[in-house]
């Protein structure tokens, strides 16, 4: 029982990680024109009602949710495009390191 709970586990994470990359990998394809930093929020509402659908986690205790939390604080409080610019690209990078599965 304790092995089948995670396996269920480790599939949700890996999905939760691999739907938070597919919103980045859109806010990364608008990269050049900083269109994608006014795009942040609409993007977040949209992983977060994907992640409903399908039954996952949105508390803030998940480390996913905590990243964009960060990006969505950084966009508000920073007023430097170039650190928006990184706090998106780090959130991506971490995206793409947490859904690579073995």
């Amino acid at each position: 029982m304790n092995r089948s709970n995670e396996l269920i586990n480790k599939e949700k994470y890996y999905q939760s990680w691999n739907i938070s990359k597919k919103y980045t990998q859109i806010l990364m394809n608008h990269e050049r024109n900083d269109e994608n930093l006014d795009m942040c929020f609409d993007i977040h509402k949209q992983f977060i009602h994907e992640l409903i659908n399908k039954g996952l986690d949105i508390s803030g205790k998940k480390n996913y949710i905590r990243c964009w939390d960060t990006l969505l604080n950084t966009l508000l409080n920073n007023p430097k495009i170039l650190v928006q610019r990184n706090a998106l690209k780090l959130l991506h990078q971490t995206n793409i390191q947490r859904s690579y599965q073995k």
